[in-house]
């Protein structure tokens, strides 16, 4: 059983690899991938949860970056208000400033894939949502393309690796 662990180990660590350079494509603009919304990668510090089913994780953070659409969009009379507060004559109020540190905070979402040794002696990717709150738009679209084009990925893993 002993071999089995470490030849599971060692597909784990080498699915790790390959989605960390699957998930390099996305990185500065992501040109060619379909997707429209800038991202930035982090490691995933998720721990494994044998209550998940997982005895082993590893995983990337596929966080989507702040644009002008959605929650951030502002018309053309707040973008107004907005230069005029922001103007040298304007003294910031504790609200405005509030306002703008809640703007900034915003979590904008992204996809964070993991992969898994599970319970059962088997290896596991699993796409979840991460870095949302309450206000979070969901970018239906984007996360899609990221779990399609994943899907694609772990096939083409798998006929290697079998």
């Amino acid at each position: 059983a002993a071999s089995t662990k470490a030849d599971l180990d060692k597909r784990h660590d080498r699915l790790v690899e390959f989605i960390r350079e699957w998930s390099e494509m996305y990185e500065g603009g992501a040109k060619g991938t379909g997707l429209t919304t800038p991202v930035m990668l982090r490691q995933s510090h998720r721990d494994a949860s044998e209550a998940e089913g997982a005895i082993r994780r590893s995983g990337i953070r596929i966080l989507f970056k702040q644009t002008n659409t959605g929650a951030a969009y502002k018309s053309k009379d707040e973008e107004r208000a907005f230069e005029r507060e922001g103007s040298p004559a304007a003294k910031p109020t504790s609200s405005t400033a509030a306002v703008q540190t809640k703007r900034k905070a915003a979590k904008e979402g992204g996809v964070e894939v993991l992969v898994e040794e599970t319970l059962g002696n088997d290896l596991r990717v699993r796409a979840r949502r991460c870095n949302m709150d309450d206000g979070t738009v969901v970018k239906e679209l984007s996360e899609q393309v990221i779990t399609k084009q994943l899907e694609k990925a772990i096939s083409v893993w798998q006929k290697d690796h079998t």
